[in-house]
């Protein structure tokens, strides 16, 4: 009788384990089925009824001490709550306690899964919460509400460590609602993650700078060039922070130093030309610009800049003309002066012209050379100009 008593027990059991077994095959089978489901695109209804019974076996099998601690039953539950999360997209309140339970399996898997024969399992309920948490994150950007679009952002990069995308979405989101630490914080993640990008260090640097931190922002900015140095947005940045400080001569120098050891460097010579310039030395700027131009005559931006060169020079002389007395004794002076002018502006069509030819769409160069056709009486091309730039 004790024998049979014995065996009844085992027996139970082993049923008890076998019900358990099948709960989780329950959950595994319905989830299969929701995958049926989503490639034959069938109703959202008849998804979330076969999740539901899903959910309810994976709920079950927790509850039971010998599969409680199933590293695949939590993985599978983590990815049932998560579908369901993504997938209801009427009942906002399902969706959202859905999304929560699913974090705690996610969590509870990682635990229990030391072997990690389950990480793709839980890899794809994470990127079910991140698709969730996606497109809440557009949907507040697109409102303005960048600290909620941050949230959103910063939990998908921090459980997607490595997806450059949506650190750089969580520090654009930062950075406009003006948290700039978290904004550093998510643009350095992202160039340790992608660091071939330079208008990355520019982003970072331009945080810095938000934060009145012009010790950091050189540093990022000396880093990013040492990787880009042909990047020339980095290159303004570090010449306007010096500028701004009243060291426009310290750049200088550091410009110089770099020619001296890359004389053929065209960029180099470019951005002489411009700190020359912001520190009122237009001759050795127009210098700058010329040598620029023997290494690549169809440099535009040294083309355009060495006409502005010119046209300053031009206006000086005429606004020094015109502040003559009017008179007859003024008169001889003012016509020196208005042809020095003219000379000026007639050095500086050539160059707009060609630079015009090489970007013909770009609305400076139309700008200014419309501008001087008008100063130099050819108001023939000086219409036929405005008539592209409205057109543009």
């Amino acid at each position: 009788m004790k024998k049979t008593i014995l065996s009844l027990i085992m027996l139970s059991f082993f049923f008890v384990a076998l019900a358990q077994k099948s709960e989780i095959k329950n959950a595994k089978n319905n989830y299969a089925l929701y995958e049926v489901g989503m490639q034959t695109k069938s109703p959202m209804n008849k998804q979330l009824e076969v999740l539901d019974l899903a959910k309810k076996s994976a709920d079950a099998a927790i509850t039971n001490d010998k599969s409680k601690d199933d590293a695949e039953l939590w993985a599978y539950r983590a990815l049932i709550y998560s579908s369901i999360a993504v997938t209801d997209t009427v009942n906002k309140a399902n969706a959202s306690s859905s999304f929560v339970t699913a974090q705690e399996s996610i969590t509870k898997a990682k635990q229990l899964d030391v072997s990690k024969e389950n990480a793709k399992t839980i890899e794809s309920a994470e990127k079910n919460l991140a698709i969730m948490m996606q497109n809440k994150g557009v949907a507040a950007f697109n409102q303005k509400d960048f600290k909620e679009a941050y949230k959103s952002f910063k939990f998908i990069s921090d459980i997607m460590p490595t997806d450059s995308l949506f650190s750089l979405y969580a520090a654009i989101a930062a950075n406009s609602a003006q948290m700039y630490d978290e904004a550093a914080k998510y643009y350095e993640k992202t160039i340790e993650i992608n660091p071939k990008n330079p208008g990355l260090y520019h982003e970072l640097a331009t945080v810095y700078l938000n934060k009145t931190d012009t010790t950091s922002a050189l540093k990022v900015i000396e880093e990013g060039r040492a990787k880009h140095p042909e990047f020339l947005t980095l290159i303004y940045d570090e010449l306007n922070i010096y500028l701004n400080r009243g060291q426009a001569a310290k750049q200088i120098m550091k410009i110089e130093n770099a020619i001296n050891k890359d004389p053929k460097n065209k960029t180099l010579l470019f951005v002489a030309g411009i700190a020359y310039s912001a520190n009122s030395q237009k001759d050795k700027a127009e210098e700058s610009y010329k040598k620029a131009l023997e290494i690549d005559p169809n440099y535009t931006d040294a083309i355009y800049n060495l006409a502005v060169i010119y046209i300053d020079r031009g206006n000086n002389y005429i606004n020094e003309a015109n502040k003559l007395p009017n008179n007859k004794s003024s008169e001889a002076k003012y016509n020196e002066l208005k042809k020095k002018f003219d000379a000026e502006l007639a050095n500086a069509l050539p160059l707009l012209e060609k630079a015009r030819e090489l970007s013909p769409k770009d609305t400076s160069t139309l700008t200014t050379l419309r501008e001087v056709y008008v100063k130099l009486n050819k108001l023939d091309k000086a219409a036929e100009v405005k008539k592209v730039l409205d057109g543009l």
